[in-house]
């Protein structure tokens, strides 16, 4: 009964942090970063956008820009109303809320040329408490094969997921 009792805790404790701990660092265009001649719609399919992640811009400053737009202008690639222009070369975008978001450079005619990208940032449901001990556990999903750059980050979340339930492990034994 306590050992019951022990895993819902941890179960608990493990599902508040995760959806922080998951949060990670998403290079756009993978190994080929911010530039022309990338397929970013077949790039950004193959990726989920947690609220929580950061999209990292990667390109030669002057050659490029992001610009987040609205879905008219990114349609159009036409920058009317943007706040927003960041050129350093290294552009950390947080992904801040759930919902469509869009981006694209607005340099010379790179957007045309498709040097642009729309996502659906995703949010977790939060979790239920008391949890519910499961009556069996659920199936894992199969992931499609990550790229080489994703890897890493997977490897990293991974890492953060396990740190935090052993912490919260600890945390009950004692």
């Amino acid at each position: 009964m306590a050992s019951k009792q022990m895993f819902a805790l941890i179960l608990a404790m493990v599902s508040a942090v995760a959806p922080f701990a998951m949060a990670g660092d998403i290079v756009v265009g993978g190994k080929d970063g911010w530039g022309l001649g990338v397929n970013y719609t077949a790039w950004a399919a193959t990726q989920e956008f947690w609220v929580g992640d950061n999209l990292v811009f990667n390109y030669t400053p002057g050659f490029h820009n992001v610009i987040p737009v609205n879905g008219a202008e990114f349609k159009e690639c036409n920058v009317t109303q943007s706040p927003r222009n960041f050129t350093s070369g290294h552009d950390v975008v947080p992904l801040k809320t759930a919902g469509r978001k869009w981006y694209l450079c607005g340099v010379a005619d790179h957007c045309s040329q498709g040097q642009k990208f729309a996502i659906t940032v995703l949010t977790t449901p939060a979790p239920a408490w008391p949890p519910a001990a499961p009556a069996s556990p659920p199936a894992a999903p199969t992931p499609a094969a990550p790229s080489p750059s994703s890897s890493i980050q997977i490897m990293s979340n991974t890492y953060k997921v396990l740190a935090a339930a052993a912490a919260a492990a600890l945390i009950v034994l004692a």
